[in-house]
């Protein structure tokens, strides 16, 4: 089942990387899915994904020209006309016509992640404000489970 699981902790490094993939075992229900994870030991943000092969949210995590915000993302997003365009020519590099302008729609858009179109969930680490935010679409579709 495709989707995104992690912690956000003070516990050990070690600790939270075991606990990681056991979420992540627990989502990946067929070889053919493909799997990863992300982590910033300083945050205490450890998070994985599982997605269909060559889907939309498949090449995570996403991450802005600094580095400095990362976006991992599940399910799909359909973009106004001429958003990519439009990120282009604020000299963003975007890759290809997947995802990857969602991390730089989250830098110019003040209503990111209102701003977007689709089923979704997904989390955003902003590092030079050290927040880290969890959302899913408006209709919470694409559900969201926590503890």
């Amino acid at each position: 089942m495709p989707g995104i699981v992690g912690l956000i902790t003070k516990r050990p490094r070690q600790w939270a990387e075991m606990q990681l993939q056991q979420m992540i075992a627990a989502l990946r229900h067929l070889p053919s899915y493909t799997c990863g994870t992300w982590a910033d030991e300083t945050l205490g943000v450890y998070i994985g994904w599982v997605a269909r092969r060559d889907s939309f949210s498949s090449e995570m995590p996403l991450q802005n020209e600094r580095k400095d915000r990362v976006l991992v993302f599940s399910g799909e997003e359909f973009p106004e006309p001429g958003t990519l365009d439009k990120l282009r020519s604020r000299g963003h590099a975007l890759e290809g016509t997947g995802p990857t302008y969602l991390v730089h729609l989250s830098e110019e858009d003040q209503a990111f992640p209102k701003c977007l179109n689709g089923r979704f969930h997904g989390l955003l680490i902003n590092k030079s404000d050290a927040t880290t935010t969890l959302f899913n679409d408006r209709y919470g579709m694409h559900r969201i489970y926590y503890h």
